[in-house]
C-alpha cells in the first residue's frame, strides 16, 4: 500500500490552473524527490496534500485514506515549508515545545534535537543560529507529530555546501532510524540526486515522468549526449533554434543529441561564440529533467 497517492488532482487560483491532473504514488519508507522548475506547482501540490489548500478535483490518499477526513490523517504528515520562521528570542527547545503544543502532541524534544544534530546548541536563542541550523530545526519541527510521512519543500535553498551535506546526512538518518517516508522538492537535480530513491518531474501542472534515475534516463535517451558550455548562452540559443538543433539548456550549459557535435561546433565558430568546455556524458537525471521541463 502506498504511503501517498494522488489521482487526477487539479487546483486553480481563479482562472489560473496550477495543477492540471497530477498522478503520483509514493511508496512507504522511500525518499522521494519532486523535481520541477520554479512556478511548476510544487508548493501548491504539497499544500493540497497536507490539507492547507482544498483541491478542485481528483483524490488524495494518505495510507489509503482521503486526506480530508479529519485531524488524525493530518497528524500522519509533517511539513517543512520553504520559508519557516521561529521565535528568535527563544531557544530551540522552547520553539519546539510551542509547535508541539499547537499540534497537540508530546514529543521527545531531546531526541528530536539529537536527531538533527542540534543537541549542543539547544539553549542558544534561535536568532543566533545559522541558516543551516534553522533548516535543521525546521526538520525537527516537522517531526514533532512523529508523522509517518515528512514533506520538505525546497529545504536546501540558501544553504552552503557544508549545510547541504549535513542536511542530507540527517534526512538519511531519519529515514533509516524511523523508517519514515520522506518527500523532498527541488528545482536543482544535484541537490537531491544522491539522496532519493525515486523521482517525479512536475512541469506544466502534471507529473511528466517518475521513477529511479536509471528509469528516467532511459525514458529520455539511453545513449551518450554532448555537453557544451559557452560564453554567450543567449546568442548560442538563438543559433541553435535557427539551425533547428535540438538542445536542453541550464545556464551557460547546453545538452545536445549525439550526432550534432560537428555541425554545432562549426556554427558556433562561424558566429564567434567561444566554447568554454565540450564533453560527452551519459544520459543522466539532469538530462532527463532538462529534456522533460524545457
Amino acid at each position: 500500500m502506498p504511503a501517498l497517492e494522488l489521482e487526477n488532482v487539479h487546483k486553480s487560483y481563479g482562472k489560473h490552473q496550477v495543477l492540471k491532473g497530477v498522478n503520483l504514488s509514493v511508496e512507504k519508507g522511500e525518499i522521494f524527490g519532486l523535481l520541477g522548475p520554479n512556478g511548476a506547482g510544487k508548493t501548491t501540490l504539497f499544500q493540497t496534500v497536507i490539507g492547507m489548500l482544498r483541491h478542485d478535483k481528483g483524490a488524495i490518499k494518505i495510507n489509503d485514506r482521503p486526506n480530508n477526513i479529519g485531524k488524525e490523517v493530518k497528524k500522519e504528515i509533517g511539513y517543512l515549508p520553504s520559508d519557516i520562521n521561529f521565535y528568535e528570542d527563544m531557544d530551540s527547545v522552547e520553539n519546539l515545545e510551542f509547535f508541539a503544543q499547537l499540534a497537540e502532541t508530546n514529543p521527545d524534544i531531546e531526541q528530536l534535537l539529537e536527531l538533527v544534530g542540534l543537541q549542543d546548541d539547544k539553549h542558544r536563542n534561535v536568532g543566533e543560529y545559522s541558516t543551516g541550523m534553522k533548516k535543521r530545526l525546521g526538520v525537527a519541527q516537522a517531526l514533532v507529530k512523529n508523522p509517518e510521512i515528512a514533506i520538505f519543500d525546497e529545504p536546501t535553498t540558501g544553504l552552503d555546501p557544508e549545510g547541504k551535506n549535513k542536511f542530507r546526512h540527517h534526512i538519511e538518518k531519519i529515514n533509516e532510524e524511523k523508517d519514515m517516508t520522506i518527500i523532498i522538492s527541488s528545482h536543482i537535480t544535484t541537490e537531491i540526486s544522491s539522496l532519493c530513491d525515486r523521482f517525479g518531474i512536475l512541469t506544466e501542472g502534471v507529473i511528466k515522468a517518475s521513477g529511479t534515475k536509471e528509469e528516467l534516463s532511459d525514458k529520455v535517451d539511453s545513449s551518450n549526449r554532448t555537453s557544451v558550455t559557452v560564453d554567450s548562452p543567449e546568442k548560442a540559443q538563438e543559433i541553435f533554434e535557427e539551425a533547428e538543433i535540438d538542445y536542453s539548456r541550464e545556464g551557460r550549459k547546453f545538452l545536445l543529441e549525439t550526432g550534432e557535435e560537428q555541425r554545432m561546433l562549426d556554427i558556433l565558430y562561424e558566429e564567434g561564440v567561444k566554447i568554454k568546455s565540450f564533453e560527452s556524458e551519459e544520459a543522466s537525471l539532469e538530462a532527463a529533467y532538462l529534456n522533460l521541463t524545457r
